[in-house]
């Protein structure tokens, strides 16, 4: 179903998560890369094989950030990703959609893998949701920072390095970072 035809809303807030997501039925582990998270699921990319099972355990680790509109120009520059701390968490879900996609590069048939939190810790989920509303925040500080680069010299450097640990290309053009940055706007919101 795409975006136009949909005619119900989002029940959680969204957020980019690009991270390595663990999943695991009876003995065996697999790994697949993650493209958002809500307190509801995930979406699931570059799956290799998923199980035919009604509910598998997954592991992430998620990055803490600080908001990033507290920080000034120093404070985001020093500011090392190696060092931020992250939160594992574990969690219960199942697939509740898979959605094919045919690559233009090289041909290949990927899928996405869209699954549904169904039991995890209260503490865990509060951690999903802390993680979706500081990211989310840092993103709108960062679309700000982009609509507002000529009101402040250190505008740019602050785009370059909020985007960089934000896991954003920080060298890319700004009107091409502008329209990522807007797609992932967008993508937040319960629509």
């Amino acid at each position: 179903m795409n975006r136009q035809s949909r005619t119900y809303q989002r029940k959680y807030l969204r957020a980019p998560y690009r991270g390595q997501v663990l999943f695991s039925e009876n003995d065996y582990v697999f790994k697949a890369n993650s493209l958002n998270i809500s307190e509801g699921g995930m979406l699931l990319d570059n799956v290799g094989h998923f199980p035919d099972a009604k509910s598998l355990s997954f592991m992430i680790c998620l990055p803490h950030h600080p908001l990033f509109k507290n920080y000034n120009l120093n404070k985001i520059l020093d500011y090392e990703n190696e060092f931020t701390p992250h939160e594992t968490i574990r969690f219960e879900a199942k697939m509740v959609r898979k959605i094919g996609i045919d690559s233009k590069v090289d041909g290949m048939f990927q899928s996405r893998i869209g699954v549904e939190i169904q039991d995890i810790n209260p503490v865990d989920q509060a951690k999903i949701s802390d993680y979706v509303d500081v990211f989310s925040s840092n993103l709108i500080y960062l679309q700000v920072l982009i609509d507002s680069i000529n009101s402040d010299k250190n505008n740019l450097a602050k785009i370059r390095r909020v985007s960089s640990i934000l896991g954003y290309a920080g060298h890319l053009k700004i009107s091409y970072m502008r329209k990522i940055v807007e797609h992932d706007y967008k993508s937040l919101q319960w629509l």
